[in-house]
């Protein structure tokens, strides 16, 4: 059984989140644990494939957080960002972002769509690749 949420806390279903979105309240279930790997100048990153009822996406957790995260786990992340790396989006925590284990294995959820597989695109690049208002290419 989750965690009771805090007086007027919502979460986030990743269905909802969008590149560049900062602060918000997600729960998951960890479907799939990668080995971590290290960074030029040594910082440590576990990298999972998470799910809600509403889809998955690929979850990047800096420190050593991570390392206490196993498959089946659901978690609670309090101040989680969504962000875009190279082109496909993430879910990561902010700096002052909160992890909590809140249970196990009892959390309905869906593989597909998985959300870090779609290729998003700045507002600009959209633009550049709309055909010109008047019709002609």
């Amino acid at each position: 059984m989750s965690a009771p949420l805090k007086t007027g806390q919502q979460l986030v279903p990743i269905a909802k989140f969008r590149p560049s979105m900062r602060g918000f309240d997600c729960e998951v279930i960890v479907l799939e644990t990668a080995l971590p790997t290290t960074t030029r100048d040594g910082q440590t990153i576990h990298t999972f494939i998470v799910a809600d009822r509403t889809g998955s996406i690929m979850m990047n957790i800096w420190g050593n957080d991570g390392k206490y995260i196993h498959n089946g786990d659901i978690i609670r992340i309090e101040n989680a960002e969504s962000k875009l790396f190279k082109g496909f989006l993430q879910l990561t925590t902010a700096r002052f972002g909160k992890i909590k284990r809140v249970g196990e294995e009892t959390m309905l959820f869906k593989e597909h769509p998985n959300f870090s597989e779609m290729q998003w695109v700045t507002e600009e690049e959209s633009l550049a690749m709309a055909p010109p208002e008047d019709g002609q290419c």
